[in-house]
Order: structure tokens, then C-alpha cells, then sequence
């Protein structure tokens, strides 16, 4: 049973703004989720809706102004102890969206790798160093020589294959993935995908999977979060979502993954989501809701009435 997992990552009505106190953008407003260890958990939302943020403030490249964030059952927002920081900093790695800009362009690949190292204070010995190197750059499919040339030196591909060495040499239990695909050729999309599941199941990693294409998640992810202008609109199991779609939004964005049938992507009707449609009063006001067990959406309790339809 999923009550039985351990939830390795906590997000508790998470705020995060920015601007100035005076006039503060909320960017993603009180939202609440939770990881289980050895899962891919899919954040998935337009540009601007937040999936970022959320990712950024987990692993403290952004304050939040509210809510918590538990890992491993310890609070990592706001202000922690030193010790507490070195721990985050080891566990929780990041693999970002464009894997030039994420990398140093004028260090070579072995301190770009080993840079976790250097900077969280770890004192290792040069050899050991260089042995670490040499197997994460083995670990995601690239020769250990590699580590003496520079990122321009490398395709798109392996260039992001650099970036989860990089990750990995940490040796961590959770890597937030912001859109690790997006920025590389379609024909090396599957190459990394099946990359970051393979080394999931021999490192039980946890991942947090960030992207704005829902078909992509489906492969990968295990349970799929949909956010919509900083709030979570919808969450539920890969298949479950698929399946049984509620909120508009996540429709809209079902409509617009492409059919490989050109008759069948002739014919489809692709669907906007416009917030207007939504009826609000004082009492009627929408709620997170589970509507079946595990299939969670933001709605009021009219809207609610209609999504038990189709159960």
C-alpha cells in the first residue's frame, strides 16, 4: 500500500514570491505534494506556471515566503543549521533544462564533475577524486578520457549526460530533473530517458521530473502532478491521469501532444483551457478534493458533481 512508503520529500502549502514586499508576484501559491522514496514524481505545466520554482525552492536556490519543505523528515526551508545545509547539499542534486549553459565552458569535464566535491568541503584525496570521475562519466555511458576536454567539445546528448555525472558523483538520494529533455534532439531524448530510469533502479534514486510535455511524463513518471499558474490542479498515477482526465487544463494539455497517425492529428480537436469558464461564488469556492482514491483535482463542489460522472 502507498500509506506503507516512506514520503522522502514533504511540499506543505508551499509559497514563493517575488518583487518587493510592497508589490510581491506570487508564483506558486500554497502548494502541497509529496515524493516516496524510489519513485519519478512528474510536475508538469505551461512555461511560467511554476514547476521551476517549486524545484529551485526544494533544493534552496529560492526562499519561500511560506509552507514547509521535509526531506527526510526534516524542514530544509528557510533558516537550518550548518550541518543540516552540507546534508541537503550532498543528497538533493539538480540536472537542468539547457546542458551548455549549466555547465562552466572554460573548465574542463573532470572539475565540472568533481566540482560537488570541491565546494562542499569534502577533502578527497586526488587519486580517489579522479577515480570518482572516471566512474560517473562511465556510470552515464561516456569514456573516462573524456574528463580532459571541454563542454564545447561534446553534442547536446552527452553534454547533458556530463550534467547528471555531475549529479551523480554526489552519490545523492533525490535529483530534481528540470526538463532535462527539452533543449535535445528528439533521437536523443530516449537515449537519456532510459539513461535516468536505468541508473534509478540501480541506485534507487528518487526523482522529481519536471517537464511541460505530458507524453514525455507518461514514460517515466509514476505519479503526475499538473500545474497551472502556481497552483496544482490536478494529481494523480500516470495511467489514472491518462485515463480519466478532469480539469480542463489537463484536457487542454492531452489535446496538444501530437498524434504519430497523420489522419488522427488532422482530426483532433485541440482543446483551450480558459480559466473564465469556471463559475465561482463565496460558496462555491474550489478545494483539493480526492475524488478517487489517489486521483486528486482543485474544483468546486459543482464541478465535482460532474467529474463523479465519469467514474
Amino acid at each position: 500500500m502507498a500509506e506503507d512508503r516512506k514520503k522522502l520529500v514533504e511540499v506543505q502549502d508551499l509559497t514563493v514570491q517575488f518583487g518587493s514586499r510592497r508589490h510581491p508576484f506570487t508564483a506558486v501559491d500554497k502548494v502541497s505534494f509529496h515524493i516516496y522514496q524510489g519513485e519519478t514524481f512528474g510536475l508538469v505545466g505551461e512555461s511560467g506556471s511554476g514547476k521551476t520554482t517549486i524545484g529551485r525552492a526544494i533544493i534552496r536556490i529560492h526562499p519561500t515566503a511560506g509552507g514547509k519543505i521535509l526531506f527526510d523528515g526534516k524542514q530544509i526551508n528557510g533558516r537550518i543549521s550548518r550541518s543540516l545545509d552540507r546534508e541537503v547539499t550532498r543528497r538533493i542534486q539538480m540536472i537542468f533544462q539547457d546542458p551548455m549553459s549549466s555547465l562552466n565552458e572554460r573548465a574542463k569535464v573532470d572539475y565540472i564533475v568533481s566540482e560537488g566535491l570541491y565546494a562542499g568541503g569534502h577533502h578527497t584525496p586526488e587519486e580517489e577524486r579522479k577515480a570518482k570521475v572516471a566512474k560517473a562519466l562511465s556510470d552515464v555511458g561516456l569514456l573516462p578520457e573524456f574528463a580532459s576536454r571541454f563542454p564545447h567539445e561534446f553534442s547536446g546528448g552527452q553534454r547533458q549526460r556530463i550534467g547528471i555525472a555531475r549529479a551523480l558523483i554526489m552519490e545523492p538520494d533525490f535529483i530534481i530533473a528540470d526538463e532535462p529533455i527539452s533543449a535535445l534532439d528528439v533521437s536523443i531524448r530516449a537515449q537519456v530517458l532510459n539513461l535516468l530510469s536505468k541508473l534509478q533502479k540501480e541506485r534507487n534514486l528518487t526523482y522529481l521530473f519536471i517537464a511541460h510535455d505530458l507524453s514525455v511524463v507518461r514514460f517515466i513518471c509514476d505519479r503526475i502532478a499538473v500545474i497551472h499558474k502556481g497552483k496544482i490542479v490536478e494529481l494523480a498515477e500516470s495511467e489514472e491521469l491518462f485515463a480519466h482526465p478532469l480539469h480542463p487544463y489537463t484536457r487542454a494539455l492531452l489535446s496538444a501532444i501530437p498524434q504519430p497517425d497523420p489522419i488522427a492529428e488532422r482530426q483532433k480537436k485541440l482543446l483551450v483551457y480558459d480559466p473564465s469558464c469556471h463559475h465561482y461564488s463565496e460558496t462555491n469556492q474550489p478545494a483539493w478534493t480526492e475524488i478517487v482514491p489517489g486521483h486528486f483535482v482543485l474544483a468546486s463542489e459543482e464541478e465535482l458533481e460532474a467529474y463523479r460522472k465519469q467514474f
